[in-house]
């Protein structure tokens, strides 16, 4: 997941630094701010189980399609996978399915099957507002406004004949309104 995709789904609360984000644009001639709708899920996780260890992220947006990421770590070696963007549906009314294909971390690159990520997921708590902005890079504002749902989950992923149990950190669904922006210079 990208540092920018992640940073506008944590939020924080920087309320008043909005305002202020979206005045100085417009007062030095920055560029229009464009606007989406975003909604979603963020998955991030680990496991271990017979000697292989594993980190998944898994990342739905209904504006920037669906990213995944795998890396196993063995007595054999380093693994890792991943796609994005793609038009894949990763949640799907409290359902987890993610295929990835797994390649050994080596100068062959050599393909070695896929990770099947499976489980299921369930609202945890009531929505969280989410206000934040952000300066990635020096210049370029992303303003994100809405709601975090933290989420229960319950997964695992089938990987170089392993099943693995993951414990996931970070596990949200989202709900954001999104303006990124450039400031001018006057």
């Amino acid at each position: 997941m990208t540092r920018v995709a992640m940073a506008c789904l944590i939020g924080a609360g920087m309320v008043a630094a909005g305002g202020v984000a979206q005045t100085a644009a417009a007062a030095e001639g920055g560029s229009k701010p464009v606007k989406t709708i975003e909604k979603g899920h963020a998955l991030s996780c680990t496991g271990q189980s017979g000697g292989i260890a594993v980190a998944v992220e898994l990342y739905q947006n209904s504006a920037f399609g669906s990213h995944a990421s795998l890396s196993v770590e063995t007595p054999d070696g380093e693994y890792g996978g991943g796609y994005g963007p793609e038009d894949t549906t990763l949640f799907t009314d409290g359902t987890i399915a993610a295929d990835i294909p797994v390649r050994k971390l080596d100068d062959t690159a050599e393909p070695v099957g896929d990770a099947v990520v499976s489980g299921t997921y369930a609202a945890a708590g009531r929505p969280k507002p989410v206000h934040e902005v952000i300066e990635d890079p020096a210049g370029h504002y992303v303003i994100t406004k809405g709601t975090n749902t933290p989420l229960r989950t319950v997964a695992t992923v089938d990987v170089l004949g392993e099943r693995v149990p993951l414990s996931c950190s970070t596990a949200f669904a989202f709900d954001l309104t999104v303006w990124r922006l450039t400031a001018g210079q006057g």
